[in-house]
């Protein structure tokens, strides 16, 4: 039996381990199901060390695929189901993946990316999936088998996403070790063998996935949404009598908006722990949360890159409202200058951070840009502003100055740009966030016509239609400013930060 599954197979092989609105298994039926995908993997050649991708909607053949991939010691790539071929094929090929996996809606897509990106396998969930597992042994993985940590794709603002591994997370140990420091972060938000854990965001993002396994690998129960909806959500929660979750603050924001008479009309009281993540949470918003649901909110800050660096919960917080918490053990932070020199308290500045184990950042086949990211040894930045207070509590300012947060979820405005650019009307181009009561922030374009162009309502559609043949919906900007000329500096660089002002200066703080 696969590490990991075996012994909980054993104590209670009849309990249920995850559920979608189609499909459960109870522990044995899992354990057997990832035993049988692990051998089908390495049966095609997927052998451990390489990478397997995977374009699908929540549903549990995406946590089977995540769980055989990191016992049998093959790194899954999450693909964004939203994506475009181009988009699409942009990661399987980087990630060099050797087989991709889609659902039914993303099968015409990913398989189009797949040929173009030279992925050699295409295999569809659902009846052909079922079937190759079927075909394959039950036989349990050696113990000593390399266990592998999903590789995320992230970038700044420039341009094309790189991947990273989560080196929070172990890579080519045994899976039996790794299976220890897996669980470490897991443990330290309560959760264990009688966890019931909430899926309900998408599982291609590092948070959710992130969570979902651990959860499965230390006997808890998972059940997925297959999308966010804030009345289902509770009635999962009453349902299924959910102790954790994870949650974007704009999960909160639409869970608020329903009637009094809905959000009393369910028992949340098996609630431990809700994580929240990704985005600056409203102070008004989490106050909100805690006298409805409770001090048990957690919050993080961290980055695919990493994980988690620093942690708060709700009874912290609530004594220095909009802090990100203090470090966790295994990191101290630093708030450095321009003159790189160290800030002093309430200062803001860049953050650095300093790993005190064996996790560092690292960009993988980028050696430059994670040498840019680094001060020192195992001294490194995020590209994050804030200030430090004087008992060690974080701040943010900026995440990531240019990066536009739209419901928990990151977009890049030069990869925008460099599509909205071929548009035959355009001669510069910038994006940017603004805000949005609902998701924190929404896309916005800022255009420089050609000379023999003139501004138009039309125009205006037709470069916005241009953007939704090519982008994932959500990195299309809903409206776009026309200006004569873009601001830049004398080196030529866009001064993004003098447009997007204008939009904010009257706009609520969202961090105290």
């Amino acid at each position: 039996m696969a590490i990991g599954l075996e012994e909980y197979a054993q104590y209670d092989p009849d309990r249920l381990i995850v559920s979608d609105e189609k499909t459960s298994y109870t522990r044995v039926q899992f354990n057997d199901r990832v035993n049988r995908t692990i051998n089908m993997l390495w049966g095609l050649g997927v052998k451990p060390g390489s990478s397997a991708a995977i374009m699908s909607k929540n549903c549990t053949d995406f946590l089977t695929v995540a769980c055989a991939a990191a016992l049998g010691g093959v790194s899954i790539v999450p693909v964004n189901w939203h994506f475009k071929e181009e988009e699409a094929s942009y990661i399987i090929g980087h990630a060099n993946a050797r087989v991709l996996f889609v659902d039914a809606d993303c099968s015409a897509v990913g398989k189009a990316a797949a040929e173009r990106a030279g992925c050699g396998r295409v295999i569809q969930l659902g009846k052909e999936f079922d079937a190759l597992v079927d075909a394959s042994s039950d036989a349990a993985p050696p113990e000593d088998s390399p266990f592998a940590s999903a590789i995320y794709f992230t970038s700044g603002t420039t341009g094309r996403p790189k991947p990273t591994r989560l080196s929070q997370q172990p890579t080519n140990i045994p899976a039996s070790v790794a299976l220890k420091k897996l669980t470490r972060n897991a443990t330290l938000s309560g959760m264990s063998g009688e966890t019931t854990h909430l899926v309900q965001g998408p599982l291609y993002h590092a948070g959710p996935l992130g969570n979902a396994v651990p959860a499965i690998l230390l006997g808890g129960q998972v059940y997925i949404m297959p999308k966010f909806d804030p009345e289902q959500a509770l009635r999962f929660i009453e349902r299924y009598k959910i102790t954790h979750s994870l949650m974007v603050p704009t999960m909160f924001v639409r869970m608020l908006k329903l009637p009094g008479s809905v959000r009393s009309g369910y028992d949340t009281s098996s609630l431990k722990v809700i994580s929240h993540i990704a985005a600056p949470m409203p102070v008004h918003v989490k106050l909100e949360m805690i006298d409805w649901w409770g001090p048990i909110l957690i919050d993080a800050y961290g980055a695919s890159e990493i994980g988690v660096i620093t942690r708060i919960n709700s009874e912290e917080w609530l004594k220095k409202p909009g802090s990100v918490g203090r470090p966790i053990k295994d990191f101290t932070i630093e708030i450095i200058g321009e003159d790189n020199e160290e800030l002093p308290t309430n200062e803001i500045g860049q953050i650095y951070i300093t790993s005190l184990t064996d996790v560092d950042l690292e960009y993988l086949g980028d050696p430059a840009r994670t040498e840019q990211a680094h001060r020192g040894p195992k001294q490194f930045t995020l590209g994050d502003m804030g200030r430090l207070d004087e008992d060690g509590y974080l701040f943010l300012s900026d995440r990531r100055v240019d990066l536009i947060n739209s419901g928990g979820v990151n977009i890049y405005p030069a990869e925008i740009e460099a599509v909205l650019l071929q548009h035959p009307a355009v001669a510069d181009v910038a994006v940017f966030g603004i805000p949005n009561d609902e998701w924190g922030q929404e896309v916005k374009a800022a255009v420089q016509l050609e000379p023999n162009r003139t501004m138009a309502p039309a125009l205006e559609k037709q470069i916005i239609e241009w953007g939704k043949q090519r982008l994932a919906t959500y990195k299309v900007p809903k409206t776009i400013a026309f200006l004569n000329e873009l601001p830049r500096y004398s080196n030529g660089k866009l001064h993004r930060r003098e447009l997007r002002d204008a939009y904010w200066k009257d706009a609520p703080a969202q961090q105290a």
